[in-house]
């Protein structure tokens, strides 16, 4: 059977589940519904000038890219869910910081609906801040039609209203479509910027008379990029497990071997996401500071995305939540304390705390080379391009985003399958 035989019969299996054909088509919906709204602009903006500063500003471009295009038309949907995740980085910090919160987080559902509702009041609160940042900004700029407090309530507003949907949008997403729902909604984002992306590379390099080769070689890094970072998605570390049970004449016997499966990248996407969030918001401070500002030149240039103090920063960050997240969604005290209570063991190692520190030696290792290799395919096109000249379609934190999402997707695809009895979408 072909490749593409075999892939119209995990459409076909797909369709036969009615369950999981309506949280693809739910998905679909939501997608569409965020898209309709990255194209309602807000009154009052000359669009034309945005566009032609977005296209010239790195900060700008980038925000736009976590938009999908809205901030470049002042949509409802400027903001993106840029603020939720801001919101999600301080509560988790929160978290950290003071213990009654990470009570509160482990009291199971009704714990985590609290820490879920304060989130999303939070997620307000920022958006208000962001949106009269954004008002300020086009003010100062020059690019309001028509000036005055109406125009900035109605901005804050409108923006502030955008995000609040799409958060609900993603929430939606979670509940009754497939995936979770605001890294759906980051990968819509940055993928609809692709024929734009595209277009755009192709003029750049028009003028060189190794259009071809450089075009060529540019589909074959991202050929090789996406490859190395589906295989690194899903490698896992299999620690053996020895389950012991009882003979019929009460001897104990090895009932079963198996293995403990740790994935290799157990944060997955969060750490990008996270970092490049939070590497705008020194850039928004320093565009919003006086330019006669005794050292505004120098931050302005050391805080663009092609600088190599912004990229080790950037670096630096993502291998901090590579860890900072991996800590919250693995806990070795109580994957031994299960191992324990079910009768596994790791061979060679005594069950309760030896068990824990093997497991945490492990899952640390790991996690080093997960967040080196995060920050180095973040960096790695940037610099490439610095090197070569070849201008960049997408950023590594866009590839990495949008390859994350599309494996979750498809996991969560293959469970639906798997639950039912048909083969999972990729065998």
């Amino acid at each position: 059977m072909s490749s593409w035989e075999k892939f119209k019969n995990k459409l076909k299996s797909i369709n036969e589940l009615p369950e999981l054909r309506k949280k693809i088509l739910f998905t679909l919906l939501m997608f569409l519904i965020a898209r309709v709204g990255t194209h309602i602009p807000a009154p009052g903006v000359d669009i034309d000038r945005l566009k032609s500063m977005v296209t010239q500003n790195d900060l700008l471009s980038f925000i736009n890219m976590f938009s999908g295009g809205a901030f470049t038309k002042v949509s409802i949907f400027a903001l993106g869910v840029m603020p939720y995740i801001n919101a999600s980085i301080i509560m988790q910090l929160l978290a950290v910081i003071i213990p009654k919160l990470d009570d509160i987080r482990k009291e199971g559902e009704a714990g985590r609906q609290k820490i879920t509702q304060w989130t999303r009041y939070l997620t307000i609160v920022i958006a208000v801040v962001q949106g009269l940042g954004v008002t300020v900004w086009l003010g100062t700029m020059g690019l309001v039609t028509t000036p005055g407090v109406a125009f900035s309530i109605n901005t804050i507003t409108t923006l502030t209203a955008g995000t609040v949907f799409l958060m609900w949008l993603g929430e939606q997403i979670s509940v009754y479509g497939i995936g979770n729902g605001v890294s759906q909604l980051i990968f819509l984002n940055i993928i609809s910027r692709l024929p734009s992306g595209l277009i755009s590379t192709v003029q750049k390099m028009s003028g060189s008379k190794y259009l071809v080769p450089l075009l060529a070689l540019l589909v074959l890094l991202s050929f090789v990029v996406i490859a190395v970072i589906v295989l690194f998605q899903l490698g896992q570390r299999k620690i053996p497990i020895q389950y012991v049970g009882r003979g019929s004449v009460g001897k104990s016997v090895v009932a079963q071997n198996t293995y403990l499966p740790i994935k290799v990248n157990v944060a997955g996407i969060m750490p990008v996401i996270f970092a490049s969030v939070l590497m705008v918001l020194p850039t928004m401070i320093i565009k919003a500071l006086p330019s006669t500002m005794p050292g505004y030149v120098l931050l302005s240039r050391i805080f663009t995305n092609t600088h190599p103090f912004y990229l080790t920063i950037y670096a630096i960050l993502i291998m901090f939540f590579a860890f900072f997240y991996t800590a919250m969604m693995f806990d070795p005290e109580k994957v031994a304390d299960n191992l324990k209570q079910s009768g596994g063991t790791i061979p060679g190692i005594r069950p309760g705390n030896e068990t824990v520190e093997y497991l945490e030696k492990i899952v640390t290792r790991i996690t080093w080379v997960s967040a080196l290799f995060l920050a180095i395919i973040a960096i790695i096109p940037t610099l490439v391009s610095n090197a070569t000249g070849i201008p960049q379609v997408f950023s590594g934190t866009g590839v990495i985003i949008m390859v994350g999402v599309v494996l979750d997707t498809v996991q969560q695809i293959n469970a639906q399958l798997v639950m039912r009895n048909y083969e999972g979408f990729i065998k």
